[in-house]
């Protein structure tokens, strides 16, 4: 009997535990994981930067080629230089000459190994530094489409807040509207009170338009992320923790971004690299070493000398003195692209702290903006009840409760609103300093499903 009631206990607790809904925050990550057609394309861009490294490391590395040929030569001897009469000789037009006739088969192995070069030694830097660049990037990104799931989702649910607080306001007014005609019709109430609520229901029309238009823009910009999705998502509890930034200090907040932002780090090392480039491209006219081998062997007619067997190997140097001006016109193309990838530093690393700053006031104006968004909400609705029961008790106007009505609703439309804000900036400060992790985008997604709902 006890074993039965402790059962019926368990299935009664299981069936009041909240259940998540298929397409949560994390689920919708997961899905822009392998659908997020930007993050694809900056995993391509990654894939293909790190290769720059390879290629400039084959600069060192040894270059072997094979060759093979066949030809058909000709050679001329005055008649005493041959020792018998050769086939495919023919006597020439001059006295005493012949032409003599061959194939030669020929097969080569040559072999280069570079000892010094300042340009690969150059590009060879230069491309380190152009691979971690392209890694920097895929990572910004990836941060960035953290962001960019989190802001989608969020738009949604603000928008459906906003359509369903101005649907309510719509039949609240609408309410009134009805009100205000039975009291004219009976002779309590004037026509101006019809048709000062007739003004304030029709100006929610418009809203409920637009808010409907809104959501459905939202949801198309969540589906360019993940593709389709369910269109009821999780919505936000309404006791959200309010968290301040830690370090408690913006400062702290703009350094991280100055050293670890993504964007600032790829923009950082392509300008490295396009210094680097500047020597690189001096190196062009610089001496280059290097040590060769050659084997060949050739195959041939003994009229033309017989069957030849050539092994060398040494060091050759080789110094390119004038390329027509093309050196030193290279050399002045990349130092002004050295200067262009400095200011894109300068300007990357500006907006970061910009972006950084504006999020840290973000979280700290956020969590007083809702507490005052909170109390407007309260106050409001306190508003309406006191004008409702004055319109009532004769000691107020119709005009008053529509008034208080709209300013109500107005109080819920922006307290729901900033805590959209609030979370959204609390990732886009963590974004900005390079630590945005999944964990923080599932620590939002734990806040989405209300206990008990």
């Amino acid at each position: 009997m006890h074993s039965i009631r402790r059962l019926l206990v368990l299935i009664a607790l299981l069936l009041a535990m909240p259940v998540a809904q298929a397409n949560d925050l994390k689920d919708l990550y997961e899905l822009a994981l392998t659908r997020d057609a930007a993050l694809q394309a900056a995993a391509f861009a990654r894939d293909a930067g790190i290769e720059v490294r390879p290629q400039a490391l084959a600069s060192w590395l040894p270059h072997i080629a094979a060759a093979a040929s066949v030809t058909r030569e000709r050679a001329d001897y005055d008649s005493g230089q041959l020792a018998s009469p050769a086939t495919d000789c023919v006597l020439g037009a001059a006295a005493g000459s012949q032409h003599c006739y061959g194939t030669v088969h020929g097969l080569g192995l040559n072999l280069s190994q570079t000892l010094w070069s300042f340009q690969a030694f150059s590009q060879l830097q230069e491309a380190d530094l152009q691979a971690a660049a392209a890694q920097a990037a895929f990572l910004s990104a990836s941060q960035n489409l953290l962001l960019r799931v989190a802001t989608a989702y969020f738009a949604i649910l603000a928008a459906s807040d906003q359509l369903a607080a101005n649907r309510s306001e719509r039949d609240a007014f609408a309410g009134l509207l009805n009100q205000a005609r039975t009291r004219e019709s009976t002779g309590v109430g004037p026509r101006s009170d019809v048709e000062q609520a007739q003004a304030f229901y029709d100006a929610t029309e418009q809203s409920v338009i637009d808010a409907g238009n809104a959501l459905d823009d939202a949801n198309l910009a969540l589906t360019e992320i993940v593709g389709a999705h369910a269109a009821r998502l999780a919505p936000l509890r309404t006791d959200i923790p309010l968290i301040s930034p830690e370090p408690a200090s913006a400062e702290e907040w703009v350094a991280a971004a100055r050293r670890d932002n993504f964007d600032v780090r790829a923009a950082q090392l392509r300008m490295q690299a396009a210094e680097r480039d500047v020597a690189a491209q001096r190196g062009r006219g610089l001496p280059t070493i290097s040590l060769t081998g050659a084997s060949s062997k050739l195959n041939q007619d003994e009229v033309l000398g017989g069957n030849q067997t050539l092994d060398t190997i040494g060091v050759s140097f080789s110094w390119p003195l004038f390329q027509g001006g093309a050196v030193a016109s290279a050399v002045r193309q990349s130092r002004a692209l050295y200067r262009e990838a400095t200011a894109v530093y300068d300007s990357t690393q500006r907006d970061a702290e910009k972006q950084c700053r504006a999020a840290y006031r973000g979280i700290v104006s956020g969590i007083a903006r809702i507490g005052a968004a909170h109390r407007a909400v309260e106050s409001g609705r306190g508003a309406v009840e006191a004008s409702r029961r004055n319109v009532e008790f004769g000691t107020g106007t119709e005009f008053d409760l529509l008034n208080a009505q709209n300013n109500y609703y107005t109080a819920l439309r922006a307290y729901s609103q900033v805590r959209y804000d609030y979370l959204t900036s609390l990732l886009a400060l963590k974004l900005e300093a390079g630590r945005l992790g999944e964990i923080d985008l599932i620590a939002i997604d734990d806040l989405l499903i209300e206990a008990g709902s």
